[in-house]
């Protein structure tokens, strides 16, 4: 991008004609911002003016490709200091063109953002997926896409061919929000899509210096129930410095104006039974009282333990331990009811099933065997399952926590059926109404993965730690038995392959912790049970130590198995390491805002965090061991080792004279390991 001291020479481009007087640009300026729009041409330029940062459009397209109409130009209706009228015409698929009114406004203070509302004259306008505006482009060496795309964050260089994902369901990012950031200076810029219900986000080709392709975002609106509706907005912030970390504290500061900023100290208040899950594993695959005292036996304090064992009276037992018992729900997936009888797996079919626009009924998870198709229940009917459901299993078994698979992790639809009808926003509303049923009842609630307007009702989720669609198919709980197996993904058609999950699963060089840079201390993140800390024991057991290492950076807890697959079984040892190593480290700093990631080597090999009770940790994923400083104290890091030090603990995995050694010591806790 070009960057320029001064902006006088912007002022060149509003001018007057003096036939009729017609404008042929419009412009909107506060202390921080000043943007350009060229009427004729339709293209809209921001000086950002703390660094001179010009962000520029590419040309709209022409002859009816692209996002656009052909040449589309602005029509001014009203200008005010900070706030224009405009209108211009879309492509809004299916052959239509949608006059739509334009607002955009900056703030009255001196804030460098811009909004854009949308509206059209006949909100039942019908349309298809449309295309809005062009996309701010960044040309620079080191330009990257931030964005949690159903994992706690990527950044995907700009410059990528092919490039990784180029179409983004806005209502499936986990943070309706991409950011586009150059890692040397720092610039970069926020498009949040405030109605990401019914939208998506579609990565556009561009090109750059030197004709260099590059790719850039572009919103494009979706019908509701097959029209426009309602107003349509999105928000530009402009960041002088300060890259992915400005703007996920820039979103943090916008999700806590909406009430989505709940600190686990806040829940906690609340739910005293939450203290549990700090630094406890999440495990499956054993509920049994007797695994639970050989765990706590084995020095286990804390653990999250999914499934019933034999009797109610060993569930208090384990209960007594300490550990948080929990199990296994699920309101989505619906099997034909049984004498009409309504429960979490069973409903009315097909009336209970979601009635898609083509008159089919939407169907769900098929088994591996392919044997058993369930049908998806409309979320409108979740409450009243879960209340039929809920009430008798606590009446048999004294439950402390509650894991809701599915309602966090898939996308939004709608319902055509006339009797519960439900639009995209209606289904999103759902969610937290479901996971009320169980706060309500004293319960500690889980999530299969996490998105935005979960955080105030779920206190943890499986699957932000792992790496989206890269990582193993987790639903159907396959082991592979070597890194040259491919496995059809739980998202459909999607084939997962090594290289794919070593670069963009596990990998990392492209992964920042987005989402825990802004929700680190209101939710707490493990990985996909079906990617496991310990679930590629067989197929590449340095894995499991690079999410330890992973965990630790980002303080996080770990997943385990303790089956016949599980490291419980297979390598005890390796347990007890992921449990140590990580959870004591969490149960000092969960309820901790994460301030900051960076990178500290040109390669991203090592990296910090640092939160805000003070505590910084350091780890190097490299090969090469890497010499880091943290307080006082120097540190020869080897492959996935670390370092940490804060006011409640301090911990390292450190070359010492050649040998790794692990240092461990908290209040009332202290563990040293030569190997």
């Amino acid at each position: 991008m070009r960057i320029f001291a001064t902006f006088g020479w912007l002022a060149m481009l509003t001018c007057v004609i003096c036939a009729g007087e017609s404008k042929t640009a419009a412009v909107l300026e506060n202390r921080a911002l000043r943007v350009d729009i060229a009427l004729d041409s339709g293209r809209i330029t921001v000086a950002e003016k703390v660094s001179g940062q010009v962000w520029e459009q590419p040309a709209p397209a022409q002859n009816g490709k692209g996002p656009s109409a052909p040449r589309s130009v602005y029509r001014l209706l009203s200008e005010k200091k900070h706030e224009l009228e405009l209108e211009r015409i879309f492509d809004a698929g299916q052959g239509r063109k949608l006059p739509l009114k334009l607002r955009l406004s900056l703030p009255a203070y001196n804030a460098a953002e811009l909004r854009v509302e949308a509206s059209a004259d006949d909100p039942k306008t019908p349309i298809g997926e449309m295309g809005f505006l062009e996309p701010f482009v960044l040309d620079a060496p080191r330009g990257v896409l931030a964005v949690a795309d159903y994992s706690n964050g990527h950044l995907y260089p700009l410059d990528t061919q092919p490039f990784p994902r180029t179409h983004f369901s806005a209502d499936r990012l986990d943070m309706p929000w991409v950011g586009m950031c150059d890692l040397d200076s720092g610039r970069g810029y926020l498009l949040l899509v405030e109605t990401s219900d019914d939208a998506a986000v579609a990565m556009q080709k561009v090109t750059g210096k030197d004709h260099r392709p590059l790719m850039a975002p572009a919103v494009r609106w979706r019908p509701q129930k097959g029209a426009f509706g309602y107003t349509r907005r999105v928000l530009y912030h402009f960041a002088p410095k300060g890259g992915y970390v400005a703007l996920c504290k820039r979103y943090r500061e916008y999700a806590r104006q909406q009430g989505l900023v709940v600190p686990l100290a806040q829940k906690l208040k609340q739910n005293p039974n939450l203290a549990r899950l700090f630094g406890a594993p999440d495990v499956w695959g054993n509920a049994s009282l007797a695994f639970a005292r050989e765990a706590k036996a084995a020095g286990v304090e804390k653990m999250i333990l999914h499934g019933r064992p034999k009797t109610t009276d060993e569930m208090r037992a384990i209960n007594d331990l300490g550990y948080l018992t929990s199990e296994y729900d699920n309101y989505t997936d619906i099997l034909p009811a049984k004498d009409g009888v309504i429960d979490r797996d069973h409903g009315i079919l097909p009336d209970h099933a979601v009635l898609k626009s083509d008159g089919q009924r939407m169907t769900a998870w098929l088994t591996w065997d392919k044997k058993t198709q369930y049908m998806k229940r409309c979320p409108m009917l979740w409450v009243d399952a879960a209340k039929l459901t809920v009430e008798k299993v606590l009446t048999q078994w004294p439950f402390l926590g509650r894991f809701v698979d599915v309602t966090t992790a898939e996308s939004l639809y709608e319902c055509y059926d006339p009797v519960h009808p439900m639009t995209r926003t209606q289904k999103r509303e759902c969610g937290p109404a479901l996971h009320r049923v169980f706060r309500e009842r004293g319960l500690v609630v889980g999530g299969e993965h996490g998105i935005w307007w979960c955080v105030p009702w779920v206190d943890y989720i499986e699957g932000m730690m792992s790496g989206g669609y890269a990582s193993w198919p987790a639903g159907h709980l396959i082991h592979p038995k070597s890194k040259d197996e491919e496995f059809e993904g739980a998202w459909g058609k999607i084939k997962t392959k090594w290289a794919d999950y070593e670069k963009w699963g596990i990998g990392h060089q492209w992964r920042a912790p987005l989402w825990e840079l802004v929700f680190h201390d209101c939710i707490v993140s493990t990985w996909y049970w079906g990617d496991a800390s310990d679930w590629l024991l067989d197929a590449a057991p340095e894995i499991t130590p690079k999410k330890d290492a992973f965990n630790v950076l980002y303080a996080t807890i770990p997943l385990l198995w303790a089956n016949k697959g599980g490291s419980w079984v297979k390598d005890r040892a390796v347990f007890l390491r992921t449990y140590r190593n990580t959870c004591k480290l969490h149960e000092v700093i969960a309820t901790a805002e994460m301030l900051s990631h960076e990178f500290l080597t040109a390669d991203h090999a090592v990296q910090r965090t640092r939160f805000s009770d003070g505590t910084e940790c350091v780890v190097n994923f490299g090969e090469k061991p890497q010499r880091v400083r943290l307080g006082r104290k120097e540190f020869l890091l080897p492959q996935n080792g670390w370092a940490v030090k804060g006011p409640k603990i301090e911990q390292s995995l450190a070359l010492e004279d050649g040998r790794p050694v692990t240092r461990i010591r908290a209040d009332k806790y202290q563990f040293t390991e030569t190997k």
